[in-house]
């Protein structure tokens, strides 16, 4: 016997062509699992404890407005809710915060639905400036004090208080400008 045929097998064994099929379809099957479960969301598990003392209607808009602070937290407290329709909620917010809490609403979502409000997405509007409050601009110069006797004068025939200093207001304007 030659040394190449003793180290050569005598007859190679048979595999079941089957068996190769099995083999790939449960590796392919066990691909790609993680080997134990993620933790429930938080949110979610305090919401199963507190939906039944929850109101079935759910927080409106004026008491979301007057609770904001509180439901949203520090991150979105200098954004303010605008309004609420069909469970889209939307903010104004500074220009350089929007993009910062477009990353965090679903957190956002997640803390509103623990508080009670029914809110399915969130739109962020940019605001560049603070909101002026009113359209009343300040007076360039005081008036004179003849100025102010002679307006007044003018409106003594007037009898309801309220009319009288919102012509008074008029009147001061109409002089200065």
């Amino acid at each position: 016997m030659s040394l190449r045929d003793r180290f050569r097998p005598a007859s190679a064994p048979t595999a079941d062509p089957r068996a190769e099929t099995r083999a790939a379809q449960a590796l392919a099957a066990k691909r790609g699992r993680a080997p134990i479960a993620p933790a429930p969301s938080a949110g979610r598990s305090v919401t199963a404890v507190l939906k039944p003392f929850l109101k079935e209607g759910g927080m409106g808009i004026n008491e979301l407005k007057r609770r904001w602070p509180e439901v949203a937290g520090d991150s979105f407290a200098k954004a303010a809710p605008d309004k609420l329709v069909a469970g889209v909620l939307t903010l104004k917010a500074p220009g350089a915060l929007a993009p910062f809490l477009q990353q965090q609403t679903p957190l956002l979502i997640e803390r509103l639905r623990v508080a009670g409000v029914k809110v399915k997405s969130v739109r962020i509007e940019q605001r560049t400036a603070a909101m002026r409050k009113g359209n009343i601009r300040p007076l360039r110069k005081p008036l004179t004090a003849a100025e102010e006797a002679a307006l007044a004068q003018t409106l003594d025939p007037v009898g309801d208080p309220s009319l009288r200093s919102a012509l008074m207001r008029l009147g001061r304007a109409v002089r200065q400008g």
